[in-house]
């Protein structure tokens, strides 16, 4: 079996399976939100608007910028080339931090579940919402999805072709192949989705277009009907 994200009754599954209300939180969170693992464990009690149903969550990107070892100046870290005088710069390391932020909607049965699990560990607004690390993390989403019968490496990336154990970021995956549906071709919630997801790039927000085949399916039969031969009797009849 192949499968490229989850779907949103796999997380139910895995959610109604946590054995605490942490990891109840934790698969809810990150269902509900689409945000990176690292940015899940930097929110504090204080970035939650449990009234508004917002969280504000922080990013930290590194290797932003190369500096060209021939001229000294300083150019895109995608660059492969400086852009002022032409040296091949696809071997420099990009180096330097950039700090962003953006808000986030969450939906009211992850507004209760954070005020439950807030009022349940006494925390106060300088708390970490969720104090686990990054590999805690992933050992409850795999021990989760182990129990709803996904195990191994069930996952593919189609584009490494390379199969991996359930991850965190499947979750952010799984959100943006939905959403994608749901805009179909309507840019304005295209563009939601790369602002909601904290992409600096709408070609970046795109590509989880190829974790969900069906619109390509869709096409595709359609050609098959167009290309269908006219007054062909079906095979195997007389």
């Amino acid at each position: 079996m192949i499968k490229t994200f989850l779907t949103w009754e796999e997380i139910q599954q895995m959610r109604q399976n946590a054995e605490s209300l942490r990891d109840q939180l934790v698969i809810t969170f990150l269902g509900d939100s689409g945000c990176r693992v690292s940015e899940m464990l930097k929110v504090k009690v204080e970035n939650v608007d449990l009234e508004g149903g917002v969280v504000l969550i922080h990013h930290l990107k590194r290797g932003l910028r190369k500096t060209c070892h021939k001229c000294g100046k300083s150019t895109g870290r995608s660059q492969k080339f400086c852009s002022y005088c032409g040296a091949d710069v696809s071997k420099v390391i990009a180096v330097g931090i950039e700090e962003r932020s953006r808000l986030i909607n969450i939906g009211a049965d992850t507004v209760s579940l954070i005020q439950e699990y807030i009022t349940a560990k006494k925390l106060k607004p300088s708390n970490y919402l969720i104090n686990l690390t990054r590999q805690s993390v992933y050992y409850i989403v795999r021990r989760l999805a182990n129990s709803i019968g996904i195990k191994g490496k069930a996952m593919l990336n189609p584009e490494t072709r390379k199969h991996h154990y359930v991850h965190p970021h499947d979750f952010r995956a799984s959100l943006a192949t939905e959403w994608l549906t749901i805009a179909k071709e309507d840019v304005g919630k295209q563009k939601a989705l790369q602002e909601h997801l904290g992409h600096k790039n709408f070609e970046t927000t795109m590509r989880y277009h190829k974790l969900k085949p069906s619109r390509v399916k869709t096409v595709r039969d359609e050609i098959r009907k167009a290309m269908k031969p006219k007054g062909r009797k079906p095979l195997g009849k007389t």
